[in-house]
């Protein structure tokens, strides 16, 4: 049956009589987003875990306006009472270790019941310090956290230092160049971290055109041209990613305080 002729599935259909099944050795490898079976875009998966069935559970008896998303499916749903409004794939976290200076993360979309806390268009993405400690990690570079007093010499006599609101470059003849939002400021073997509150720091299109705020550093967001094609599949670093399409019909149908289960 083709996808755009199914029947919208009611909140009443999603029940825990679906048989408990053990979570796939693959079931983090990447996913294809053709149309899925009738299952997938109709019921969700139940989640092999306690945790993710409690949820699951509570989505069940929750009324009213809610979002949901199952993290066996890679996929989203939006219910209000009886009609389900989108049904639609997402990306969802990688489920992944990563370590760093003794320092361990662990990348994935915890199994939860939330609330949108807060809605934002255009938003910017604050950078959090793992993602420079991946940069640094994979290249093999020393991580310079840059404060807003520090200046920082570098092998060619120029001096990396913040000026206001911008991290830049000096060089010798007093001459100051701010590095574009989103670049990354790696010379001499190291990765500098811009401080928080410059325009370095705060990445313009990472998130798409709209972010809902779910608490705790989770966001359900969109995509930027880098990353299109990962929707369906277990990339993110915790956050729900969403296709610009699918986040701009469904962030002015959902009002600050709505529940999201995920399990």
């Amino acid at each position: 049956m083709a996808r755009a002729h199914r029947t919208l599935v009611a909140l009443a259909a999603i029940t825990l009589a679906l048989p408990f099944g053990a979570l796939p050795a693959d079931a983090q490898a990447p996913i294809s987003v053709a149309p899925p079976s009738a299952t997938r875009l109709g019921t969700p998966s139940t989640p092999p875990d306690a945790r993710g069935r409690t949820v699951l559970a509570a989505a069940d008896r929750a009324t009213g306006m809610k979002i949901l998303v199952s993290t066996e499916d890679r996929w989203l749903w939006l219910v209000s009472g009886r009609d389900t409004l989108m049904s639609v794939p997402v990306a969802i976290g990688m489920a992944k270790e990563f370590e760093f200076e003794g320092r361990r993360f662990w990348f994935e979309t915890p199994r939860s019941q939330r609330k949108v806390l807060a809605k934002q268009p255009d938003p910017r993405w604050n950078v959090p310090e793992w993602h420079y400690m991946e940069r640094a990690k994979a290249r093999g570079f020393e991580l310079v956290r840059m404060t807003k007093d520090s200046k920082h010499l570098l092998d060619d006599g120029s001096f990396l230092l913040t000026i206001g609101d911008n991290v830049g470059r000096l060089n010798e003849f007093g001459n100051f160049w701010a590095f574009p939002p989103g670049m990354e400021i790696m010379f001499d073997g190291k990765v500098f971290v811009p401080p928080f509150g410059t325009q370095q720091r705060a990445v313009p299109d990472a998130l798409g055109p709209y972010k809902l705020d779910t608490g705790d550093g989770y966001l359900i967001h969109g995509t930027n041209i880098f990353n299109e094609e990962s929707i369906g599949e277990a990339v993110s670093h915790g956050c729900v990613r969403m296709s610009n399409d699918d986040l701009e019909k469904l962030y002015p149908l959902v009002p600050v305080g709505t529940n999201v289960f995920i399990f």
